[in-house]
Parts: structure tokens; sequence; C-alpha cells
């Protein structure tokens, strides 16, 4: 007797909840919401085709950075991209603004930098009322 109990019960319990489940989705369709736009994501544009990216990679490959002196990472995608140095005006060249046509005169003429120093080099162009130079020692980088 307590398992027929038992299974009505349960039966009950479950026309609640699919029940439930259906009157609800039914109101939200009836209530004429508008659908939630999903907005596209923007594609990520590689300015250079294979041949270019295989022989930056190359080049990026066992080099130090031209102004803090570290070894660069090497290239992966999704990661920040290392970049050049114009030696003479120090303006920094982003991974994606190297130009593809004279591309063996340009990587002749500047300096390696990495990805860290793309980002302050191009910060110190743009804003260079917020930029504080701090000569650190390397032993006491907080000095």
């Amino acid at each position: 007797m307590t398992a027929v109990l038992f299974a009505v019960v349960l039966l009950l319990a479950a026309i609640a909840i699919v029940g439930g489940t259906f009157f609800t989705i039914r109101w939200f369709i009836a209530a004429g919401r508008p659908p939630v736009e999903v907005k596209p994501k923007r594609a990520k544009s590689n300015p250079h085709d294979a041949a270019t990216t295989a022989h930056l990679k190359q080049f990026f490959g066992g080099k130090e950075c031209a102004a803090c002196g570290r070894p660069i990472a090497p290239v992966h995608a999704g990661e920040l991209h290392p970049g050049l140095l114009n030696t003479n005006t120090h303006e920094a060249i982003a991974w994606e603004d190297i130009p593809a046509a004279d591309l063996s005169t340009t990587l002749a003429s500047h300096a390696t930098i990495c990805a860290s120093c793309v980002t302050v080099e191009t910060f110190r162009r743009e804003y260079p009322d917020r930029v504080v130079d701090r000569h650190r020692n390397v032993q006491h980088p907080s000095h």
C-alpha cells in the first residue's frame, strides 16, 4: 500500500514539474519579449599572409628586446606579439602594423622589442604627459 502511495505522489510531482515548466515557457513566448540580440564577435584580422607570419615568427625567435634586454618570447596565436622599434624616432611598430611590402628593409632598419615594450612605447607616444620615467636599479626594482 505504501509503495502504491509513493508511486502516486511521485507521479503527481512529475506532472506538476512538467506542467509548470510548460506553462512558464508558454508564458514567456506569449509575452512577446524581443529575443536577446547576440552581437557577432569581431573577427581577428591578421594583415599578414601565412608566409609573412612564418617569416616574422622566425625573425623574432631567439632575439632580445632592444628596450628592456629580456629575451623575446615565442610568438603564439592569441597572445601579445612583439614589435619593432625605430631607433631614430623611438616609434614602436606593433606586429599588425609591420608592413609586408618592405618586410626585409623594415626588419633590417628597426630593432626588435617585446610585447610589453610595444605597449609601453605606444603609450609613451600617445600620452606623453602621463609618462614618468624612473630609472630602476636591476637589483632593487622598487627603488
